[in-house]
């Protein structure tokens, strides 16, 4: 090799190990940034300050609507349909006319009967004139047998008579025959009559109609419904409750009904009444909430949610459960320590859905961080974004 080549070999490798060196220095230069950065790195938070309040935890129960009072009205006669005055969704009042059954063979059940307590009566009160005339026949011989004016054979004949007289009337043995037979034509009659009135068929109570199974023409027979009537003005919501919920359940008390398809804003309701044994299958305990519906927007069927009442708690410090992080066998809380985050281990009391109660680890005026938290450790540097008002 030349000395010319020797020395541009030089010149090459001198430039290479610069161009390493750079890239060495520059790599040893970033990592010093990096490390820099994290050590100086800032969390945005947002904090929420500890605050004293009034704490409940409520009971959610699922169930559906139905009206409070619903009666399948069924016929007590047989018989053609003549009339129908009703519609489904109709509003009537108790002793209204729903429909009407053909009465004409009843009627002359009735005239039948009628004419029989006619002729039981015509009857006895033949009965009663033999029965008198026998009677004073009798005295007027047994005083003539007593003067000798008359046989013994007269007398008892006159005796005889009596007794069958007696035996289709007589006052002091309840009237027997005759009395019997009045008796029995007025049922008959009386029967009849109440049949008449059952082909008119009238509501038991106010309400709205809600179902209707039969049109004129049609036969109506006992056993089967042929008008449906529901109180739609007071509205019941059944469900179950646990066996750790049942004794939180009050007869009175008055709870929120959430039903959605109807209104936005809960309905009153008051806890009518709870079963006191459990269902020997679902080991729960029924219970019936009442609703007033004087708005008429809750319906039969509507998907409903009781929420009652728990347990209360006056003047204590809660939290967000969002601000809480849960850490196995404990619970922490990062509150605000200057431009620090420092660690909180928190005891709970009574929790909801939303809130949890502090008892202790916390006191009311704490900057607590609600958002952020998970990426905190203990001193961490934060910055307050929003919050701690």
């Amino acid at each position: 090799m030349s000395f010319k080549e020797r020395k541009i070999q030089i010149a090459v490798i001198a430039v290479v190990g610069l161009v390493i060196l750079a890239i060495v220095w520059g790599s040893v230069s970033k990592n010093k940034d990096v490390s820099a950065t994290q050590t100086d790195e800032v969390t945005p938070v947002k904090v929420i300050k500890a605050a004293k309040g009034e704490l409940t935890s409520t009971i959610k129960i699922s169930g559906k609507v139905a009206a409070s009072k619903e009666v399948a009205i069924v016929p007590k006669v047989g018989g053609k349909v003549t009339e129908v005055r009703v519609t489904v969704g109709q509003k009537v009042r108790k002793g209204d006319l729903l429909l009407a059954i053909d009465d004409s063979d009843i009627r002359a059940q009735i005239k039948m009967n009628e004419a029989a307590l006619e002729v039981s009566q015509a009857g006895q009160q033949q009965a009663v004139i033999a029965y008198q005339e026998a009677l004073a026949n009798l005295e007027r011989m047994k005083a003539l047998f007593a003067e000798g004016a008359i046989s013994k054979s007269q007398l008892e004949t006159a005796e005889n008579n009596f007794a069958r007289a007696a035996a289709s009337y007589d006052p002091n043995a309840g009237g027997t025959q005759s009395d019997a037979q009045i008796k029995q034509a007025q049922a008959q009659l009386d029967a009849a009559r109440i049949n008449l009135q059952n082909t008119r068929i009238t509501s038991p109570i106010d309400g709205i109609i809600a179902a209707k199974n039969i049109e004129p023409g049609e036969m109506a027979g006992p056993g089967a419904p042929v008008v449906t009537v529901a109180d739609m003005d007071q509205m019941v919501v059944e469900g179950n409750l646990a066996e750790s919920e049942v004794n939180f359940a009050k007869v009175g008390a008055q709870v929120k009904v959430y039903v959605t398809a109807a209104s936005k804003e809960p309905f009153r309701g008051y806890i009518e009444n709870v079963s006191p044994i459990a269902d020997p299958v679902t080991k729960a305990y029924s219970i019936k909430v009442r609703i007033e519906n004087g708005s008429q927007l809750l319906k039969g069927g509507m998907a409903a949610e009781v929420h009652m009442t728990a347990e209360a708690r006056d003047d204590v410090l809660v939290l967000p459960r969002e601000a809480l992080l849960d850490q196995g066998d404990r619970q922490v809380v990062y509150v605000v320590n200057g431009d620090k985050a420092q660690e909180r281990v928190v005891t709970l009391g009574l929790i909801t859905d939303t809130m949890a109660e502090i008892t202790s680890g916390l006191k009311a005026g704490e900057q607590v961080v609600i958002s952020g938290q998970q990426f905190l450790t203990d001193g961490a540097k934060i910055t307050v974004e929003s919050g701690g008002e």
